[in-house]
């Protein structure tokens, strides 16, 4: 896979197909101002929408677990739903952490501060209080819709006890709620299993993410490219442009990335980086040879993440702190799921390394709530 430097020196190469660069090169929905300009509809979005329009027009209330594997849009379909529905009360809160109280603390955080952004009322610490602001808040609209993402953090990397915990809070909250109200529950297939165990008889909708088509990735991809596509001329729309992805090519990626819709970005990313590569340098590429770059492309991994030998780093520095500066240079932001994906440890103990480097001096934490290196 090319890395920064080749990407660099074939960004001009992208005009080939009127871009300014590669479209690919933000695989995370959250990376994207928006999802919705970029969508394709499939019957996952059909389900999801019957049940919505259900709760809305028919005034009744849905318990929605969205179950998936990690890339294959759960995360695009809660943000979609934030942006479609912009006169409803819509609620999206990422549970990035593992421990029973901090989960509530952060969706009574997220909630109040959707609901009155100017006020920044501390938060109660027992969590029978702050069930009761969730729950209240949210029976204040007539519609409201609240959105739970990752919540694997807590209920496989957590305890079993945090996991019961929460998935108790689930079902009373969802018991509590009034009519008009949905609870959208997304996660891992494991964390589902280990949630239906112990909710019990609660009675709840389970849409599960499947791979994309052919059909499908093609519309994708295509999206993106359009979306991220010059502005062009009247003069330029009469050339003869053509696609970097021809419908084979692209049942080819398709195939590859196993209709997962994360891994088709980043296999497009690589390829369309090594088309324009070789395009500059041969000016045409034959069939055979196209496949042969998605098949590399494919094949190479990510660059595991490592400190050079040669990097010149402070004495005594912690080695999380060098690896953090690394990937994570002046500039740059992560959140604590990044960190504890990064260094290979659980959300909590990420949590505390952080709060040592804050305390330290190393790290400062944005008013977002991600965190950055100082330099």
């Amino acid at each position: 896979m090319p890395d920064e430097s080749d990407v660099r020196v074939v960004e001009a190469g992208y005009m080939r197909w009127m871009l300014r660069a590669n479209p690919f090169a933000y695989l995370s929905s959250e990376s994207l101002e928006e999802v919705r300009t970029l969508h394709v509809d499939t019957d996952i979005d059909e389900k999801l929408a019957r049940l919505i329009d259900d709760a809305i027009k028919g005034k009744k209330k849905y318990l929605i677990f969205l179950v998936g594997e990690f890339g294959t849009g759960k995360t695009h379909r809660l943000r979609l739903i934030g942006e479609i529905l912009p006169d409803i009360s819509t609620y999206y809160v990422k549970i990035d952490v593992d421990d029973y109280l901090a989960s509530l603390s952060r969706i009574a955080s997220s909630i109040r501060r959707k609901a009155f952004p100017p006020i920044k009322k501390k938060l109660p610490k027992d969590p029978d209080e702050l069930y009761e602001i969730i729950k209240n808040e949210l029976n204040k609209n007539d519609i409201s819709i609240l959105m739970l993402d990752e919540v694997e953090n807590i209920v496989i990397s957590g305890t079993r006890k945090d996991a019961e915990l929460f998935t108790h809070f689930i079902s009373r909250l969802y018991k509590d709620l009034e009519l008009g109200k949905i609870l959208i529950i997304a996660c891992i297939p494991p964390a589902y299993d280990l949630m239906k165990k112990l909710i019990g008889n609660v009675k709840h909708h389970k849409i599960s993410m499947r791979s994309i088509k052919p059909d499908e990735a093609s519309k994708i991809l295509k999206k993106r490219l359009h979306h991220y596509r010059n502005i062009l001329n009247r003069e330029a729309r009469s050339l003869d442009l053509g696609e970097p992805f021809t419908e084979d090519l692209v049942r080819k990626m398709n195939e590859l990335a196993g209709g997962n819709p994360r891994k088709l970005m980043k296999l497009a990313r690589n390829v369309l980086a090594m088309l324009t590569s070789e395009l500059k340098e041969s000016g045409k590429l034959s069939q055979e040879k196209i496949l042969k770059l998605v098949s590399k492309a494919n094949e190479e991994k990510e660059p595991e993440e490592e400190i050079e030998e040669n990097e010149i780093l402070p004495e005594n520095t912690r080695p999380e702190l060098a690896i953090l500066r690394k990937n994570y240079p002046p500039g740059t932001t992560f959140s604590l799921i990044d960190a504890s994906k990064l260094l290979g440890i659980r959300l909590s103990l990420a949590r505390e390394l952080l709060n040592e480097l804050i305390d330290e001096g190393y790290i400062e934490k944005s008013s977002g709530g991600r965190f950055f290196v100082k330099e």
